[in-house]
């Protein structure tokens, strides 16, 4: 059998006493497996016999993952993959030409890979765009008979064919799988769609569009057309702008799931200062006759005001509830009453002398 043997020695000393020492590390490499012959437990023997502290098992822990990350360095570039019997060496590396030259080596039966390790191959695959590797990956799943359920790798498929840029593939992963799925699916969807309505990519946008209409018409969800909705309407392009009103001239349903996201986008958009985006949505929202959602945008608006100190604009909101008949809070009321007065310590004002007030404001 070809046997190796590296006699590998390293100096330390007690973090404490300050005495020399040295630990001395043997590794045997035979065609067939890769071991430390000391193995681990020796490594963390005492350095000194009279302390021993977390510095000295941190030492020896990064000495055995630095030559295990350098055999496997060494073994991606021989011209052939020896007949590793542990995944255990792998665990460590990045590299996906040689995991996929492994993953191979377990199809063709000359090595194994436990579940969590195929798991671990998988999220690495994904995050490279190695769509071989996750191909290798299934069939591993159904030759072990594991537990990787089919949603799951098709989800880190999914991931791949976006890190390679390819959304066709991606949106109809998504679209299959979307009845089990949906709840991931939807997390992930927040920053692909952020990122498509941004780059402002016409073929994208397109794209994009068809699986989110056709998420409503197979599944009744609205969830992905809410979100595309929403990058539409807070994007800086006007033509995004239209975009998202044409979505709700086309959707008639769609409304109702959004109401949901005006608070959200309203305490966005007043953090921003983004005064602008909290008219448009609230034009929007009397177009479609929510009223009860556009007065609490009112109010919102009217605290923003209020906490900016500026009244000329306190009062054209309290101008524009009354025209419309949208009351806003008796508090709020007296908060333009009181900075109006300038009062410094603000004081409830009573009904009538608010209507009085107002009569003579207004």
């Amino acid at each position: 059998m070809f046997r190796l043997c590296n006699k590998y020695i390293f100096y330390t000393s007690c973090s404490k006493c300050k005495i020399t020492s040295n630990v001395c590390l043997n590794l045997v490499f035979h065609k067939s497996t890769l071991s430390a012959q000391n193995k681990k437990q020796k490594l963390e023997k005492n350095i000194c016999k009279f302390h021993y502290d977390a510095l000295d098992i941190f030492t020896n822990t990064l000495i055995l993952k630095n030559i295990t990350k350098w055999n496997t360095h060494k073994l991606s570039h021989t011209n052939e993959l020896f007949k590793v019997k542990s995944d255990s060496i792998f665990k460590l590396c990045d590299d996906t030409d040689l995991l996929i030259k492994y993953l191979q080596q377990c199809v063709d039966g000359y090595s194994t890979v436990t579940e969590s390790t195929l798991k671990h191959f998988m999220l690495t695959m994904a995050k490279h765009g190695q769509i071989d590797g996750l191909i290798l990956i299934e069939k591993l799943n159904k030759k072990y008979n594991y537990s990787i359920k089919k949603s799951a790798l098709q989800l880190n498929f999914a991931e791949a064919y976006w890190t390679n840029d390819n959304l066709d593939s991606m949106f109809n992963i998504f679209e299959e799988i979307y009845p089990t799925e949906s709840t991931k699916i939807n997390y992930v969807l927040e920053p692909i769609i952020n990122t498509i309505v941004k780059s402002r990519g016409i073929a994208s946008v397109i794209m994009v569009s068809k699986f989110v209409n056709s998420i409503v018409i197979k599944y009744d969800n609205y969830h992905p057309m809410c979100t595309l909705w929403k990058y539409f309407f807070l994007s800086d392009l006007y033509n995004d702008n239209l975009e998202a009103e044409k979505l709700l001239r086309q959707n008639k349903d769609l409304m109702k799931y959004i109401q949901y996201l005006v608070p959200i986008i309203t305490n966005y958009s007043l953090k921003k200062h983004n005064v602008d985006c909290v008219r448009r949505l609230m034009v929007i929202l009397l177009k479609y006759n929510q009223i009860e959602i556009y007065q609490w945008v009112l109010r919102s608006l009217f605290e923003y005001y209020y906490t900016l100190g500026n009244v000329g604009q306190c009062k054209e909101i309290m101008k524009h509830s009354i025209a419309l008949n949208i009351p806003i809070t008796k508090k709020h009321q007296s908060q333009l009453i009181n900075m109006v007065l300038k009062n410094k310590q603000p004081q409830q004002i009573n009904k009538e002398v608010t209507e009085t007030i107002f009569k003579l404001m207004f």
